[in-house]
């Protein structure tokens, strides 16, 4: 998958993680009236990349409890990590708590 020049370091991490583990995804992907970093629409799933200095938490919040009530989401996951093995390391244990 071509990962887009505007990606900061740690959308490329995530980017390449999510295709080492074998998942398609879309990125930049809008839920109107939001976009969201990365969708993996075969499991339901929103990642968010937050980034340096993270969010807003309260946009956050009311972000992903609109997310949460479209019917193609189930999970929400916010990444903070910064390197290749810690980002990896959360993707991994959200997709092992998956059902």
């Amino acid at each position: 998958m071509m990962i887009p020049k505007d990606y900061t370091k740690q959308e490329n991490i995530i980017a390449n993680c999510l295709t080492e583990f074998g998942l398609r995804y879309s990125e930049q992907y809008e839920f109107f009236p939001y976009t969201v970093d990365f969708f993996v629409s075969e499991l339901k799933m929103v990642i968010e990349a937050d980034g340096k200095y993270g969010h807003l938490q309260k946009r956050d919040k009311k972000r992903d409890e609109f997310l949460l009530n479209k019917k193609e989401i189930l999970y929400i996951v916010h990444v903070k990590d910064f390197t290749k093995t810690s980002i990896k390391e959360t993707l991994w244990l959200e997709l092992n708590k998956l059902e």
